[in-house]
C-alpha cells in the first residue's frame, strides 16, 4: 500500500512543474495624489498543462490625499487554481479562481479588511521553456471591505480599472 502511494506520488510530482516568481503593480494619479503600489510573490504547482495551484503573498501600499486616513500599509493573502483555457503558441490566456484576503492599518492606526471570491483573467507569454512574462487584469466576483475607503469597491461584479493590472516574471522548475 505504501510503494503505491509513493509510486502514484512520483509519478504526479514527474509530469507537474513548479514555478515562482511574483507581481508587481504600480498606479499614480497627479491630479488626486493618488499613489498605489503591490508586490507579490508567488509559488505555485502545474498539475497539468491546463491546471495549476498556487499562492501570492504580498504586500500593498495606497496613498490618497483626499480620501480617509490618507495611507494604507497592507498585507495580503491570495490562493488560487488556474485554468488555462487557449493556447496560441508561446501565448496562454487563463483565469485564476480564488480567494484574497489583505489586511492592514491607516497611519492614523484605524485597521481594517478586504476579501474577495472571484476570477481574474490573465496571459502568459512563454519568453523561454523556463520564463515566462504573466499579467492580469481585472476581477469577477465579489468583494467586501471595512478599510474605509482603500478599494471603495464593495459587492458583486465586474472590475477593470487601471489599479488591477498587474506585470510580472515567473520561472519555471
Amino acid at each position: 500500500m505504501l510503494l503505491t502511494a509513493v509510486v502514484a506520488l512520483m509519478t504526479l510530482t514527474a509530469s507537474a512543474q513548479v514555478y515562482v516568481g511574483g507581481q508587481v503593480g504600480f498606479w499614480r494619479n497627479h491630479s488626486q495624489n493618488e499613489t498605489q503600489f503591490t508586490i507579490a510573490p508567488e509559488v505555485g504547482y502545474n498539475l497539468s498543462d491546463n491546471w495549476a495551484i498556487g499562492i501570492a503573498l504580498g504586500y500593498n501600499y495606497a496613498y490618497n490625499e483626499l480620501g480617509v486616513g490618507d495611507k494604507w500599509n497592507g498585507l495580503k493573502v491570495n490562493p488560487y487554481a488556474r485554468y488555462t483555457f487557449a493556447k496560441f503558441g508561446p501565448v496562454n490566456l487563463f483565469a485564476d479562481g480564488g480567494f484574497e484576503f489583505e489586511t492592514g492599518k491607516y497611519k492614523g492606526g484605524k485597521a481594517g479588511n478586504d476579501w474577495g471570491v472571484g476570477i481574474k483573467p490573465g496571459v502568459a507569454v512563454n519568453l523561454t521553456d523556463k520564463l515566462s512574462f504573466v499579467s492580469h487584469v481585472g476581477f469577477l466576483g465579489y468583494r467586501d471591505s471595512n478599510d474605509y475607503g482603500a478599494k471603495g469597491d464593495d459587492g458583486l461584479g465586474c472590475f477593470l480599472d487601471a489599479t488591477d493590472v498587474t506585470f510580472g516574471l515567473y520561472y519555471n522548475f
